[in-house]
């Protein structure tokens, strides 16, 4: 009966603690529009595109190479991301095909 009773109370206080710590933790509760992480996923690839094209400016053939490569692999994150449609995947790849 003993053993029970202390079996309890441990567990008891356990559980207090883990509702302690889970209420107390700081999570950040800004979460990010629909719109926002569009604008952002589109800002980093359009980075990405830049910086490794950029080193390819005098070489015109490793310049398309590289710059076809990228937007093959562009498009097919961006086909299997939730936050683009099939018609906004093609109207994407084709502005940073134009920007660059």
């Amino acid at each position: 009966m003993d053993i029970e009773y202390i079996y309890t109370v441990v567990g008891a206080l356990i559980f207090i603690a883990i509702v302690i710590v889970v209420l107390k933790s700081d999570v950040s509760k800004q979460v990010q529009s629909k719109e926002e992480k569009r604008y952002k996923i589109i800002s980093n690839y359009k980075a990405q595109l830049n910086k490794e094209l950029g080193a390819l400016q005098n070489d015109k053939e490793a310049y398309i190479a590289k710059k076809n490569q990228l937007l093959k692999v562009f498009s097919d994150e961006l086909s299997r991301n939730i936050f683009f449609d099939k018609s906004e995947v093609s109207e994407i790849i084709m502005d940073l095909a134009q920007d660059t």
